[in-house]
């Protein structure tokens, strides 16, 4: 089959063998006028292209053979005359008769329609009345869904079935979502009504990766801060902090002095409360290191902020747990590294260490300590070599095969590791 200019069928004729896909037949019909083009029912010589459509009956097919031994006129497929006939619909006009005529039937038709813009997609489903009822509680909703999954969500030939599962929706806002889709997908009826008033179970998966995903509007996740309020609380950076700390919740609270993009005020509201999980995981200011290094150094050992002054400070304690701590830190400086290194001690806590030199970690594996080599296995600065004899080890096997190092090298390397 030869690929043409379809413009230059203006004034002529063409065959359609089959029936349509992406167009009901009226509407390619008068697309094809648009260009000045006559779709006609048998051959005839003065055809300019036969196109070969979907399901065609035993007639068409012998039909489309014969003509295809004659080599005197170009057959194509219909997905390419379909393509290049929907880049000629008009947007507003198409809304407008829409809007008039109320065909929820032709609505649906444009919906499936994979060659229409995204822009006029998402216009297009701002039409479409769910009748009072779910995603999937009948059949043209349940081909709406779809449709719009089908739309966006990538690798769908590996994964057909995410098309027809409320699982899939939200599988599609996780891996695809953008500002445009998300907004989209929250103004469906369906979803709009349950933001407003949560009833339907079967759409707790959808509303959790509304809380999460980073592109979700302000004004969606303020919709959900009374239902969704600990996933809220995870997001980073952190939205709705104010909203958060005024409902003043012991488990939202507990998840925002974990969260590392707490803004300093929102942390002075909580260190009080939860003085070891601001100390371990907020940006450290040098007052509030100096207010909380009497109780809780060692939280403070293991938080990513700390500067060469605080390490320095810290490593002075004659507390284990606070030298533990900061020996498996992967902020700690290398001289202190090395200090740590050379004494001979905390050596589990050096191996779990990304920070610590390839050269060193080839040295603690050679201690062969059970606790080291452990460390080693999940240690993603962990030389490959050393994690493919870890793997050996039933003892390891399992770290191994969950260190993301390793995967990535099985991946780049494709040697079949199962």
């Amino acid at each position: 089959m030869r690929v043409m200019n379809y413009e230059m069928l203006c004034g002529q004729s063409i065959l359609l063998l089959g029936k349509t896909r992406a167009l009901n037949l009226a509407e390619f019909d008068t697309l094809l006028k648009l260009h000045k083009i006559e779709r006609i029912d048998s051959y005839k010589d003065e055809i300019a292209l036969i196109i070969e459509g979907r399901m065609m009956n035993p007639y068409e097919e012998g039909e489309s053979l014969r003509l295809y031994e004659m080599q005197k006129i170009p057959i194509v497929s219909l997905e390419g005359v379909e393509k290049w006939l929907c880049q000629s619909i008009e947007p507003d006009r198409l809304l407008m008769s829409l809007k008039l005529s109320r065909n929820q039937e032709r609505l649906v038709n444009f919906l499936q329609n994979p060659y229409i813009t995204d822009e006029l997609f998402f216009k297009l489903l701002k039409l479409y009345d769910w009748q009072g009822e779910g995603l999937f509680d009948n059949d043209t909703n349940r081909d709406v869904t779809a449709a719009i999954i089908g739309r966006f969500y990538v690798d769908l030939d590996r994964n057909h079935n995410v098309q027809y599962a409320m699982s899939g929706m939200a599988h599609l806002i996780e891996r695809y979502g953008n500002r445009d889709l998300i907004n989209t997908i929250a103004e469906l009826t369906p979803i709009a009504k349950e933001l407003k008033n949560p009833t339907d179970r079967s759409l707790i998966g959808v509303l959790d990766a509304l809380a999460l995903h980073s592109d979700t509007d302000k004004t969606i996740l303020a919709q959900l801060i009374n239902t969704r309020a600990e996933l809220l609380a995870h997001r980073e950076p952190l939205t709705l902090e104010s909203e958060l700390l005024s409902l003043e919740n012991e488990a939202v609270n507990r998840v925002l002095s974990l969260n590392k993009t707490l803004s300093p005020k929102g942390a002075d509201t909580l260190e009080k409360s939860y003085p070891q999980l601001i100390a371990g995981n907020i940006y450290l200011s040098d007052e509030r290191f100096d207010r909380l290094i009497e109780g809780y150094a060692r939280y403070l050992a293991t938080n990513f902020t700390l500067t060469t002054v605080m390490q320095n400070h810290l490593s002075t304690c004659v507390d284990e747990e606070v030298l533990q701590a900061l020996a498996s830190n992967r902020v700690t400086e290398p001289t202190l590294l090395n200090q740590f290194f050379e004494s001979g001690r905390f050596k589990a806590a050096l191996a779990s260490n990304p920070s610590l030199p390839s050269d060193k970690l080839e040295m603690l594996y050679a201690s062969g300590e059970s606790e080291v080599l452990s460390a080693l296995a999940r240690n993603i600065a962990t030389p490959v070599e050393i994690l493919y004899q870890l793997s050996l080890d039933q003892r390891f096997e399992r770290l191994v095969k969950t260190n993301p190092t390793f995967g990535k090298h099985i991946q780049t390397h494709n040697i079949g590791w199962l």
